[in-house]
C-alpha cells in the first residue's frame, strides 16, 4: 500500500482537502494526516510546528489562532475530512498527533476530540503517535486500529510494545539499522519514500507499505505497482 504523505501535496497545499481529493484521483488507498487543536480545541488538520501563510499575514503555532480566523485560511479541519471520508469508504486514513499536540491538549481529550468527530465505525481511522500510553488509551476509547512511531527497529522488541501489538510500526528510513525489518504482529511503513528505486527496496527489505510524498510519480511507476499490488 502507498500512503499519501498529507495527500497529493506535489500539486496542492498539504494537509487540504484539494489534496486529498487528489490524491484519491490518483489512486491512493491511505491518506495520512495530521492534527492539531486550535485556541478554541477544534481539531485541524496541519503538520509541523506551525502556520506560515505569507498572503494572510500569518506566522504563528495553529493552537494560538481562533476558528473563525482559521477558517478564512486555506485550511480543512478534522470533521470536514471525516465528512469528506464518509463519501469515499474505500480509503484508509492515518491520524497523527504529534508529542507537542499530546502536551498541550491532554490525550485523553484529544484523542476524545477526534472520536466525537467521527460517527459510527472508525474502522477507517487508524491513530499515530509516537506515545505508546496514547495508543493504549485511544484502543481503549474506541480506536480499532493504532499505530506507532518507533526511532529506531529495536524498539519494537521491547515488551511493551510486544503487548500492545500496535497494527502499524512507522520508522524513518534513515533509522532502520538492520537489513530486514524483523517480523511481528504489525505491519511496518516506511517514511518518507519518493522515489520507485526506494519503494521497490523498501519492500525487499520487509516494508508492508511505504509513506510517500511523490505519491503522483510511485503510482506513474509499473515498478512500485507491482511491488505494493495497486
Amino acid at each position: 500500500m502507498l500512503i499519501a504523505h498529507l495527500g497529493d501535496k506535489i500539486h496542492h497545499p498539504e494537509n487540504t482537502l484539494a489534496a486529498f481529493e487528489a490524491a484519491h484521483g490518483l489512486g491512493a488507498c491511505a491518506i495520512a494526516t495530521e492534527v492539531q487543536f486550535s485556541k478554541d480545541q477544534t481539531p485541524w488538520c496541519c503538520a509541523g510546528d506551525g502556520l506560515e501563510i505569507p498572503q494572510a499575514a500569518i506566522s504563528a503555532p495553529l493552537r494560538r489562532l481562533k476558528d473563525k480566523d482559521l477558517r478564512t485560511l486555506p485550511l480543512s479541519n478534522f470533521q470536514q475530512l471525516v465528512d469528506w471520508a464518509g463519501r469515499h469508504r474505500h480509503l484508509e486514513w492515518f491520524v497523527e498527533l504529534s508529542p507537542d499536540t499530546l502536551t498541550l491538549t491532554a490525550p485523553e481529550k484529544a484523542i476524545q476530540r477526534l472520536l466525537d468527530e467521527i460517527p459510527g465505525s472508525t474502522d477507517n481511522f487508524v491513530l499515530l503517535t509516537s506515545d505508546l500510553r496514547s495508543l493504549r488509551l485511544a484502543r481503549n476509547m474506541g480506536f480499532d486500529l493504532v499505530a506507532l512511531r518507533v526511532p529506531n527497529v529495536s524498539r519494537c522488541l521491547s515488551a511493551d510494545v510486544v503487548t500492545l501489538a500496535p497494527d502499524y510500526l512507522l520508522i524513518d528510513q534513515s533509522t532502520v539499522d538492520c537489513q530486514e525489518l524483523p517480523p511481528g504482529p504489525w505491519q511496518w511503513v516506511v517514511h518518507e519514500i519518493n522515489t520507485t528505486q526506494g519503494a521497490v527496496h523498501w519492500r525487499h527489505r520487509g516494508a508492508h507499505h511505504i509513506l510517500t510524498g511523490n505519491l503522483p510519480l510511485l503510482m506513474r511507476s509499473r515498478e512500485a505497482s507491482n511491488v505494493y499490488g495497486i
